[in-house]
């Protein structure tokens, strides 16, 4: 059975709402924010084929810290803006987009948290303009661990066939898809089922993350590009993550300029879902001290 059922969120977390924002060039966001009106801006970004709702626990906490938390729907995922043309998906072009949402917003620089594919994107906008990034927190990033091969695999799936993925986006998929990502302890409820289905709906969705698939740059990063990261970044991973595997990853930190590792036991690939009161306290502690 197909879930078509739309997204609530953020609906029934204290002080989050929702809204589109324009960029210059046009393209429509998602944003889901909380404590607006702080001085304080935070931006959360999510992981490929995710959208907002995973920074659920993290939203109303992080403004109950002060702080205004803005979590977009990225290009091409949840309800923003899906189609682009053919390179417009690379890592390159998920940062310009992020930077021109900040723009839009009136913020010349703020810390940035990256969860997985969110994580290199992260990364990727400090090494466009490290200026405008005030610090950065990685949790389960893509670039310090290695992506799963039947991701890599889906490269060579033609554009034509991408909408006949839309009859696996049932219930029992929800609960492999989950099952893969949580480590195990994870649960989830259903309603975290029907708010990762809902964006599936849309018939473009589909297009439009196996493009994501074929341009973003999923590699390690390169011994250079670490130790050209901001200092004193935060880098995150649960023992069980399954999905971005770590590789190297405390010696990969050490090439941070003062990086710093935090490993979470037991924990998979969602520490700010499945260990939120932790990485909450970790996150508003390292928000708060100054790099």
């Amino acid at each position: 059975m197909l879930l078509t059922r739309p997204s609530c969120f953020p609906e029934g977390f204290a002080g989050c709402t929702s809204r589109d924002v324009r960029l210059a060039d046009g393209t429509r966001l998602r944003l889901v924010e909380s404590g607006v009106g702080a001085s304080r801006p935070v931006l959360l970004v999510h992981g490929f084929g995710a959208s907002a709702y995973q920074w659920r626990h993290m939203l109303p906490a992080l403004a109950d810290a002060g702080f205004h938390a803005l979590a977009p729907d990225l290009p091409g995922h949840g309800f923003s803006q899906l189609v682009f043309p053919q390179g417009e998906y690379a890592r390159a072009a998920y940062a310009r987009r992020l930077f021109l949402l900040l723009d839009a917003l009136g913020i010349d620089r703020a810390p940035l948290v990256g969860h997985s594919m969110g994580g290199a994107i992260a990364a990727e906008m400090a090494w466009q303009s490290p200026e405008r990034v005030a610090r950065l927190a990685l949790l389960s990033p893509a670039g310090f661990g290695i992506v799963p091969e039947r991701v890599r695999a889906m490269r060579w799936v033609p554009d034509l066939l991408a909408p006949l993925a839309r009859p696996f986006t049932s219930r029992a998929a929800a609960h492999l898809v989950l099952g893969d990502v949580y480590g195990p302890d994870g649960t989830w409820t259903v309603r975290d089922e029907q708010e990762l289905l809902a964006p599936y709906a849309q018939r473009d969705i589909f297009r439009a993350l196996l493009r994501t698939v074929k341009e973003f740059d999923f590699r390690l990063h390169t011994n250079a590009q670490l130790a050209q990261l901001p200092a004193g970044t935060l880098v995150v991973f649960g023992t069980h993550d399954a999905v971005v595997r770590p590789c190297d990853v405390a010696a990969r930190v050490q090439l941070v300029p003062d990086g710093r590792l935090v490993v979470l036991p037991r924990v998979g690939h969602l520490p700010q879902v499945e260990a939120a009161a932790a990485v909450t306290h970790l996150l508003v502690e390292f928000l708060q001290t100054r790099a």
